[in-house]
């Protein structure tokens, strides 16, 4: 935590630990309130102050972590700031079965986090048809050899069944987030 954080934390919890200890003898006793330049350093723990006073100094952390709340209770800086919902919509009604749709984050540099395919409600008979999806993952299409790029996780890519029937509508959802690395790692390989 940052020294500016710390100073702003010890500051609230020695004064609601002095508000407090006042309350029991009588609010006219507490005078004023103590300053963290009034505090020693370590003698207040973190322990001895109300973890909801915690939860509105935490910073950036790990992948995911909400950083300071503001003055409205909002969330501070976070990894999802700027987060947003990449959709194909594909309406022509030339979908196959077997056939691959994708859509792309704005950005290379944007990751794809999650994602999905749509058929519900798009069409009239799109609830009766109940398409399967065989693949659903991140990443792009090389169009040249209908495979996925390597390395890419900027978008979503879905794969309806084959054999199946095809959808005549579909919507594929990806949530991006700007700037944001994820490393992939295969951590496990059936065959060794």
């Amino acid at each position: 935590m940052k020294k500016s954080n710390i100073s702003r934390l010890l500051a609230v919890g020695g004064a609601a630990a002095i508000l407090v200890t006042a309350g029991g003898v009588g609010a006219a006793t507490a005078a004023h309130l103590v300053t963290s330049a009034e505090i020693k350093d370590g003698t207040i723990r973190q322990t001895d102050i109300n973890p909801n006073a915690l939860d509105s100094f935490k910073t950036p952390g790990p992948k995911g972590a909400t950083g300071a709340k503001g003055a409205t209770g909002a969330a501070g800086d976070s990894y999802m700031k700027g987060a947003y919902y990449a959709v194909g919509y594909y309406d022509a009604g030339n979908t196959n079965s077997g056939a691959i749709a994708t859509v792309g984050c704005n950005n290379t540099t944007d990751t794809a986090i999650s994602g999905g395919v749509q058929v519900l409600g798009l069409d009239a008979g799109a609830n009766a048809r109940n398409t399967p999806v065989s693949s659903s993952f991140p990443g792009r299409m090389d169009w040249s050899t209908n495979t996925p790029k390597p390395n890419r996780l900027d978008g979503w890519i879905v794969q309806f069944g084959g054999g199946t029937i095809a959808p005549e509508k579909a919507k594929v959802w990806a949530l991006c987030v700007p700037n944001l690395p994820i490393s992939v790692d295969q951590n496990y390989t059936q065959s060794s």
